[in-house]
Parts: structure tokens; sequence; C-alpha cells
């Protein structure tokens, strides 16, 4: 199910589902309790209508006092309403926390051990799973001001992914013992795979699209600038992101959740 068929479901079923699931009685058609007395289900409902729209939606949660508890429900409502939310390790939270880390104290699977607090490289969301995820739902714990922003822009716009070298140039993609080989471009289209953390070029060709896309300046990123509530829903299939650099501070937490389509696991 996209984005667009959500917007339905969020008057007609996100009520009865998660009550259930959850045992949250709702005042309105929003998934949490977090809900009650505030704006969450007007935000929610023209968020995802955006990100049908635009593949991407920002949104800034009014601050009730609660903070940490309400964007991690939200963080959750959401994806549930976009589709399987899936823990990005194994046996890990199906909430990851975010903090700009240097490569000392970095998990050894994480981009941060190889770049620490500069730049991230333009990537997509879990490009080490058969099938990378179709959602990523993001929120600010805690910013300060001059943090990290998070940076994002279409695929299309990537010229080195959208030639035809990018549907048969060969990565390694390394996935624990369930590694395996793909191109950054399947034969449907469906969606871009490329992440330089997990993905190792085989031949001239996929090691040509890595050179070119760390030399790649997109002319029409987006990037949001982060603060306690701002929410950042995007179309892992359709966009790539990075994060910008954590140089200048490090008091940056976000919240992440991965979501699946609906029959697709990765």
């Amino acid at each position: 199910m996209n984005a667009r068929m959500h917007l339905g479901a969020l008057d007609r079923a996100a009520s009865t589902t998660l009550t259930r699931r959850r045992g949250i009685k709702l005042t309105g058609p929003v998934v949490s309790s977090a809900a009650k007395g505030c704006r969450m289900p007007h935000l929610i409902k023209n968020a995802l209508s955006a990100l049908s729209s635009n593949g991407w939606a920002i949104f800034q949660l009014p601050d009730d006092g609660d903070g940490a508890a309400v964007i991690q429900q939200a963080a959750l409502d959401i994806a549930c309403l976009l589709g399987q939310p899936k823990a990005t390790r194994r046996r890990g939270p199906l909430v990851d926390v975010l903090i700009p880390t240097d490569r000392q104290s970095a998990n050894r699977r994480s981009l941060s051990v190889r770049y620490g607090l500069s730049p991230f490289p333009w990537h997509t969301d879990g490009a080490h799973w058969s099938t990378p995820p179709r959602y990523i739902v993001m929120g600010c714990l805690e910013a300060a001001p001059c943090t990290a922003q998070t940076l994002f822009c279409e695929g299309s716009t990537f010229d080195p992914l959208n030639v035809d070298g990018a549907r048969s140039s060969v990565f390694r993609i390394t996935n624990g013992g369930n590694s395996f080989y793909a191109a950054a471009r399947g034969g449907s289209d469906r969606y871009y795979r490329f992440d330089p953390g997990c993905m190792t070029p085989v031949d001239a060709g996929a090691q040509e699209i890595v050179r070119s896309i760390d030399l790649f300046e997109p002319s029409d990123e987006q990037a949001i600038t982060w603060q306690a509530g701002k929410f950042l829903l995007l179309d892992n299939w359709r966009f790539l992101h990075r994060r910008g650099s954590a140089q200048g501070s490090t008091e940056r937490k976000l919240l992440r959740v991965t979501v699946m389509e609906n029959g697709k696991h990765g």
C-alpha cells in the first residue's frame, strides 16, 4: 500500500486496528493517545498526503510537555499506518536512536565508523536487505541550534544512478552471513539501492558509480534543520539522503523507524 491509500485508512481503520493492538482509546483518526487534545490527526493526515504527492513530508508536533513519549509513539503510529515497521538490526528495537558519533565510539556496522562527524555520503537506508524499506520515519527528540542537518534529494536527479550501467554494474552487498550481489537499480526500476557503507563495487562500472556520486552535487536538494518535535517522512525507494557535518555540535538525538511495504520483508 502507498501513502495515498493510507489517507482513507487513517479515518476508517486506524483507530479500530491500533486500539485493539495497544489497548489505547482514541478520540480521533490518528492512532495514539498522544493525539488527545492536540492537532496531531490533522498534521499526520496532511503529512501522509504530502508524502504521497512529493515523496517526502516535514511537520512539527506541538509541544505538550511530554515530548519524548509523544514523539516516539507518533513515530511508531505513523510507521504502522504506512506499512510494516522493521528493526534495522537483528534482534534490535523497532525504533533506532541516532546520535552523531565519532569513529572511535561508533557501531562497527554504521556509517559513523567510517565517516565519524564528517558529512555522510548520499545513501538509501536498508540497502543491505534484498528489498529495501519503502519509507523512513524520523522524529527529533532534541537538537542544538547548530546541529547537523539531514539533506535529501530525489534519486532521479542523480545521473550516475539513471544510466544503463546502474542496472548492470555489480556491487557486493554486505549483510553478515546473508551477503549477496546486486545492481544499484533493479530490472523493475522500483527503487534505488545505494550505500557505500555496505556496497562494495565489484566491476569498473560500479566503481565509476561510486566515484561519480561522491562528486555529484544535486541542484535541488532539500534540507531539514532539526528541532525537538520535528518529523521527516521519506520515500526511501525514491529519495537518497545524508547527514550533514556534525563537527559543530553532537547534540542531536533522532528517532528512526524503517517501514517495509506490506508483504515485503527484506
